[in-house]
């Protein structure tokens, strides 16, 4: 059957459309995200330009919708590139391809790094969760514990000696105050500057949505989760949470504690907390990180990809001719393009991102 679209601003969604989204949206385990409730549209519209919402119509029925935000001719999923998980919204049978999106969006290309849903063309990834689903933090650290020993037995060492060190460990969550999220943000930007990875945060619109989802709307937001050795701040992480979904998602962490493993126990901490709240799964993003496996006891498929007309990152791919630095390039790119809403932080982004990529194809790094 025909498939058709209309492409709306989030002011012009009406209620029927709000109520369909969040039905949908609730009924569905692989949209269970907080990234994919109609709250966080909301916010990312109320800050950043261009956001839309790809309303999908199949036989007269609406069957889906799908919000993004376009930079010139490529479509990116909504508040990318801070946005974890992305894909249409709609009934389980939906099945609409990701080229046809980019028609039905009038667009040139899509770029996504961890879409959940129908991606054939897409690099497979997985994405990890601390699923306590049925059991107490409790039974879940025990099952971790038997199964790392020696890793839990090293990290219980090292808060013996933080707390000998600085004072007893005590986690502060739910802290919303904007001057706590601005010292975390100042962390990160440091962070960025220091590994030479861009800093998604020197655009305006990016440190204004985090502040307002500090605002918590029933059981949708963010919060800060502060850790403590004596009076000692030595962990922070920000993170997104709806329903029974808490997502870890921008950590930091200050010098005082990085000897002793403080971002571990700031994790430990606040899943012990918030699971004793009624939270069950704590998503932990990409696989990545080796740490997250002793944590983690459950994995989500997802893909990355880019469909659509070739950008110019594929252009210079093509004269380089190494795939995994074609790859760490396009990245590099969607973060600078999505984020950056001007020509002089583009330009500023490009300039140091061909200055890494010169960097890793004299070494041969990935």
């Amino acid at each position: 059957m025909e498939i058709s679209a209309e492409c709306l601003t989030v002011d012009g969604l009406s209620a029927d459309d709000r109520a369909r989204w969040c039905a949908w949206q609730a009924a569905d385990a692989a949209r269970s995200s907080p990234f994919f409730r109609i709250e966080f549209t909301d916010a990312v519209a109320a800050v950043a330009p261009d956001v839309f919402v790809l309303k999908i119509w199949q036989a007269g029925e609406v069957v889906g919708y799908w919000p993004h935000q376009r930079r010139g001719g490529t479509l990116y999923p909504v508040g990318a590139p801070l946005n974890d998980y992305h894909g249409v919204i709609g009934p389980a049978a939906t099945l609409v391809s990701l080229s046809l999106l980019v028609t039905l969006a009038n667009g040139r290309r899509l770029s996504a790094n961890s879409w959940v849903g129908r991606a054939p063309a897409g690099l497979p990834l997985a994405t990890c969760q601390a699923d306590l689903s049925g059991i107490s933090y409790d039974e879940w650290y025990g099952q971790q514990s038997s199964a790392f020993a020696k890793y839990y037995k090293d990290k219980a060492r090292s808060r013996r000696g933080l707390e000998q060190s600085l004072g007893p460990v005590s986690v502060r969550c739910d802290v919303r105050e904007p001057q706590v999220l601005d010292q975390l943000i100042a962390l990160k930007r440091e962070q960025y500057r220091r590994t030479g990875r861009h800093d998604i945060f020197a655009a305006c619109w990016t440190r204004q949505l985090l502040h307002r989802l500090l605002v918590q709307q029933e059981d949708f937001g963010a919060s800060v989760a502060a850790l403590y050795a004596g009076d000692t701040l030595v962990a922070l992480e920000l993170s997104l949470h709806a329903g029974s979904v808490w997502h870890f998602w921008f950590p930091a962490y200050l010098p005082q504690g990085a000897r002793y493993s403080a971002g571990i126990w700031l994790s430990l901490e606040t899943i012990r907390v918030k699971r004793a709240e009624g939270f069950t799964e704590f998503d932990y993003g990409f696989v990545g990180e080796p740490y997250k496996k002793y944590f983690c006891n459950r994995t989500r498929e997802v893909a990355e990809v880019t469909v659509g007309q070739p950008s110019w990152v594929d252009h210079v791919g093509r004269v380089v001719r190494n795939e995994r630095v074609l790859v760490s390039a396009r990245r590099r790119w969607a973060a600078i393009d999505a984020s950056e809403t001007g020509g002089l932080g583009k330009g500023r982004g490009l300039l140091l991102a061909g200055k890494s990529m010169a960097s890793r194809i004299r070494t041969g790094e990935s």
